[in-house]
């Protein structure tokens, strides 16, 4: 742990001593106590984790990510690097901590031959889309990789990037994603459509596709986003790698619509998803099931005082044969806020959190109780 703390240092400092403009830094933290250490995160959603059910009184880590990058200009190529390093303690006492680099990168537009295309190579969060009030990344094409930016087709704008996993493991894998964004199909709304091409090497490796259809409707004070999203193979649907082994029986689709109304004293932001994976077995396909509801309403009573309230409800089966699991969670949240937005930040806030289970969902995860409680302190900023 040492021996990367000290690493991902120098790396820090070697950028801050870079010549030229300056450095700008940027992040993201959340970070409080909690209690009821038995029971501090449900295990709910489609994801395995808290998705479905919302993040607020529901996401009881510790996480940190700070980013710092230099511009500069040579050649007449204006380029930056960026270097994006992170800590992470799945409880609430930050002693421990697990760190690592999830973004090194360096990026650059103004060349001759494409002066208005942006080229970059390195790791990065490359073209996410998220429900951000579930922290759920339905398009997520992070990786290590290059690509190419901002080609103008009249109808939208195309990127193209190739990524590579394990590259010293049993099943190396590769991956092209093709991008075409800002598709105008309605007065207020674009249409993005993401294509996903993976193909894994090595014993038992499979290639796989996918492709994401992605709507945005700007409605005066509100917007709403719905994908419609499929993948087979060793793809993934969220446009990343699936599993290197997945051969073309496995598929995957599902819905997910999120309307928001992000501005005012009254916000919000709601989401409905379902979905289905499909399994060949020996004897047949397994069919996995999910669906989720949740929302989460926030009322601001002066400019600095908010009360937030988030509901949610899940519900899947992972076997044909097992019963439907169900979880439903409730958080009320008094918030001392910055403003009256939704995205306004930096938030202190007071949680109180309650869960509903079913016997099926009990029985699978090794608790004694249908119903559990939760109380905490967190805040959360990003700069």
């Amino acid at each position: 742990m040492k021996m990367k703390t000290t690493l991902l240092a120098a790396a820090a400092m070697s950028l801050l001593a870079t010549s030229a403009s300056a450095v700008d830094w940027g992040g993201y933290l959340r970070v409080g106590p909690g209690q009821k250490q038995s029971f501090k995160c449900a295990d709910g959603g489609s994801d395995g984790g808290h998705g479905g059910i919302g993040r607020l009184g529901n996401e009881c880590n510790t996480y940190g990510e700070f980013a710092l990058s230099q511009g500069a200009q040579a050649g007449g190529v204006d380029y930056k690097a960026t270097l994006m390093t992170n800590f992470y303690q799945p409880g609430s006492d930050p002693n421990g901590v697990q760190t690592a680099v999830n973004q090194i990168y360096v990026e650059g537009k103004g060349y001759d031959m494409a002066p208005n295309q942006t080229f970059w190579v390195g790791r990065r969060f490359y073209h996410r889309a998220d429900v951000h009030f579930d922290d759920t990344f339905f398009v997520n094409m992070t990786g290590s990789g290059a690509g190419v930016d901002g080609f103008d087709l009249g109808v939208g704008t195309l990127s193209l990037a190739v990524f590579r996993q394990d590259d010293n493991g049993a099943n190396p894998g590769s991956r092209l994603n093709v991008d075409l964004e800002g598709i105008k199909v309605n007065p207020g709304g674009k249409l993005r459509i993401t294509g996903d091409f993976t193909k894994f090497s090595g014993t038992g490796g499979k290639s796989g596709t996918g492709i994401s259809i992605q709507h945005n409707q700007s409605l005066g004070s509100w917007d709403n986003t719905a994908w419609f999203q499929y993948a087979q193979g060793s793809a993934y649907l969220d446009m990343g790698f699936g599993g290197a082994t997945d051969d073309s029986g496995k598929k995957r689709w599902r819905f997910v619509e999120s309307p928001s109304w992000t501005k005012g004293p009254l916000t919000g932001q709601g989401l409905f998803e379902f979905g289905e994976e499909k399994t060949p077995t020996l004897t047949g396909t397994n069919k996995r099931k999910y669906a989720s509801a949740a929302g989460r309403l926030a009322y601001a009573f002066t400019k600095n005082f908010k009360l937030q309230g988030e509901l949610g409800t899940s519900s899947f089966r992972w076997q044909d044969s097992a019963p439907n699991q169900t979880i439903t969670k409730l958080t009320i949240a008094p918030t001392l806020a910055v403003g009256p937005n939704y995205y306004d930040r930096p938030e202190l806030r007071l949680y109180v959190s309650t869960f509903s289970m079913n016997d099926a969902y009990v029985a699978n995860h090794g608790l004694s109780k249908k119903t559990q409680s939760s109380v905490g302190v967190q805040a959360e900023i990003w700069f």
